[in-house]
């Protein structure tokens, strides 16, 4: 059985909203309310939410490369020619061979919803690295946070 760990962000008509957080995030709370709670089954695959996220976070990535001076190799007849990243060279190229590598199957959809951030964590190290890119994965509820003046 895993465990689903929560913070509280915010409250909307009188509700509490939540956001989820890792354990290492979950240290570093201000004494700002948790709430753990058990998940029994099979994890969902991936969000829409994340399907969009990994969308964008590859054109945040394409950006970071293609301004950092950092082209890809192509070979078009005989030739080798530079070229910029595009968001679906960054998807196709690099997230989807960590993915294979890392779960055995290239197809995003099949992701579940922590492989995600399995795959986001080892391609962010990985970029942060060798090409000095770092972008963050998208995320609506750090835009909550920031929004409700949790920094």
């Amino acid at each position: 059985m895993a465990e689903l760990m929560m913070q509280l962000v915010g409250e909307k008509d009188g509700l509490p909203i939540y956001s989820p957080v890792d354990k290492n995030d979950a240290k570093l709370i201000d004494g700002r309310t948790v709430l753990i709670c058990d998940i029994k089954g099979e994890r969902a695959a991936r969000t829409a939410l994340q399907n969009r996220s990994m969308h964008l976070y590859s054109s945040l990535v394409s950006k970071g490369l293609n301004d950092s001076g950092w082209t890809k190799k192509k070979y078009y007849e005989v030739k080798e020619v530079d070229i910029g990243w595009t968001p679906e060279s960054v998807l196709d190229d690099i997230w989807r061979g960590i993915q294979e590598a890392m779960f055995q199957h290239r197809s995003t959809s099949k992701l579940k919803t922590e492989q995600v951030s399995e795959v986001y964590e080892r391609m962010s190290r990985h970029l942060s690295e060798f090409c000095n890119v770092t972008p963050g994965f998208p995320d609506k509820y750090k835009e909550m946070e920031e929004q409700l003046g949790y920094k």
